[in-house]
């Protein structure tokens, strides 16, 4: 069976700054929101350009993830940001 994700750069983590994140989701257009292809992802992956994070719940992620994503719940996500951005790479969340 294959798992369908929806890669999402978040707008807030792009921007650098997550204040109130399930608020700032909510007034967002996410159609808008950046995204990139599988493709994509596995390139920057392989040249070590990118950060993964899965935002779902810890059961979600023991469940199934793609292999090397860090698992940051979104509710837990804006005590990570200094973390995420020290690493100056891209991040790609995903919750799918």
């Amino acid at each position: 069976m294959r798992t369908r994700f929806m890669l999402v750069v978040a707008w807030a983590l792009v921007a650098c700054g997550l204040a109130a994140p399930r608020a700032a989701a909510q007034d967002m257009d996410l159609d808008k929101a950046p995204r990139i292809t599988v493709a994509e992802l596995k390139q920057l992956r392989a040249q070590n350009r990118v950060v993964v994070v899965d935002v779902r719940d810890a059961a979600s992620f023991k469940a199934a993830h793609i292999p090397g994503a860090l698992s940051i719940p979104l509710d837990e996500i804006q005590g990570k940001v200094a973390e995420l951005k020290a690493q100056k790479k891209a991040i790609v969340t995903y919750c799918a």
